[in-house]
């Protein structure tokens, strides 16, 4: 039985770029074109995920009663005006949230405002969806300055730092509440509807 020095020394040599290879240059052209062909594939894929993650991070889909979408990134959830939500954490300590409130956000998919806020409009509700399909609901009247004026935000930061993975990128932060049952995290889609 030969080892590997014997081999590598009795096989014909291969020189490219001058470098020297204890095989024929057939199989290391092959070989090269493989790995190389490997590492590009791989490459490309790790680009083509990170990408769509980073597309899709903290997008919010809003859709209107009338079935209007749209789809604000992280980035435009963050130009619109902002409003805080001190809230007291179990240990006593105060937290900050920050981020558009749900109120203003339906608004640029047709929720009706002002006078238009009456009569049959007093039954529309918004469903907010996060990404596991939890859903919780708020009538549009409570989050309304005219009404109930609940201070319900989507949530973008916490002091003033993005939200952790498990809370976010998006969250729902509702001033006033202690069971936050309705704080749901992850969230991907506000939608306007009509409660019968």
């Amino acid at each position: 039985m030969k080892t590997v020095m014997e081999q590598d020394v009795r096989e014909p040599l291969f020189e490219r770029d001058g470098a020297v290879f204890p095989w024929s240059g057939r199989k290391c052209s092959r070989s090269i074109s493989f790995t190389t062909a490997a590492f590009s594939l791989a490459f490309l894929f790790f680009v083509s995920t990170n990408a769509r993650s980073q597309s899709s991070r903290g997008s919010l889909e809003l859709v209107g009663e009338n079935g209007t979408s749209k789809m604000l990134t992280f980035a435009e959830l963050a130009t619109l005006p902002q409003s805080d939500v001190t809230v007291l954490e179990q240990n006593g300590s105060k937290v900050v949230f920050r981020g558009p409130t749900i109120r203003s956000l339906m608004t640029l998919v047709g929720a009706p405002t002002g006078h238009a806020l009456r009569g049959p409009n007093m039954i529309l509700a918004v469903l907010v969806e996060a990404a596991d399909g939890y859903r919780v609901g708020f009538m549009l009247a409570e989050l309304d300055e005219q009404f109930g004026a609940r201070n319900a935000i989507v949530a973008l930061t916490r002091d003033g730092r993005p939200l952790s993975a498990s809370d976010g990128p998006l969250r729902i932060v509702v001033a006033g509440e202690t069971h936050r049952a309705r704080w749901v995290r992850q969230v991907v889609r506000l939608r306007l509807v009509r409660v019968m």
